[in-house]
């Protein structure tokens, strides 16, 4: 028996258009409006029957918070985690891993790093009046406290395994 499947040259795109815009619960004529193309238009991209033009796509990565790569490769990264949540599973991690684990992480993770850099560099000199290229003027008691911070992080973790040991070995005593 032969099946005969017949695909869409533009299926990949029309999944990640879909995803996106129900994971974001928007109607199609909301994103069409966004992208300024009337709404048959967009049903034919989301349907797989055409393609946006290349004009277009800037748009709808804005609307749908997807990267471009997505749009091209078919697939969602899953970035529609809201920043609350976001924060809430990553600040906790942060104190129990290594600061080079944990930025090394981030750095995989990050899609776009130089927009990720400037607005870091951006939030440092608002809260800070220095940015990531004038280390220099970094205030000596704000080292101060970073390097406390540090050595804190390394007593609780010290502890925090000393404490472990020590369960280890009662549990095994108790189990003898």
């Amino acid at each position: 028996m032969i099946i005969n499947h017949t695909y869409s040259r533009f299926s990949v795109l029309e999944n990640v258009l879909r995803e996106a815009r129900e994971a974001l619960h928007l109607k199609q004529t909301e994103v069409a409006d966004y992208v300024g193309v009337t709404t048959q238009t967009y049903l034919k991209w989301e349907n797989g029957k055409n393609e946006p033009k290349a004009s277009h796509l800037k748009k709808l990565t804005e609307i749908l918070k997807v990267t471009g790569s997505e749009l091209i490769e078919g697939q969602l990264i899953n970035n529609n985690v809201d920043q609350l949540s976001f924060m809430k599973k990553v600040s906790p991690a942060r104190t129990l891993i290594d600061d080079v684990t944990f930025t090394s992480l981030i750095f995989d993770g990050i899609e776009d790093k130089g927009k990720f850099l400037r607005e870091l560099d951006k939030s440092l000199i608002k809260i800070h009046g220095f940015g990531l290229d004038n280390p220099e003027d970094i205030p000596i008691d704000l080292i101060d406290a970073a390097i406390d911070r540090m050595e804190n992080k390394a007593i609780d973790e010290s502890e925090r395994i000393e404490a472990e040991i020590d369960r280890q070995i009662f549990n095994e005593d108790k189990n003898q």
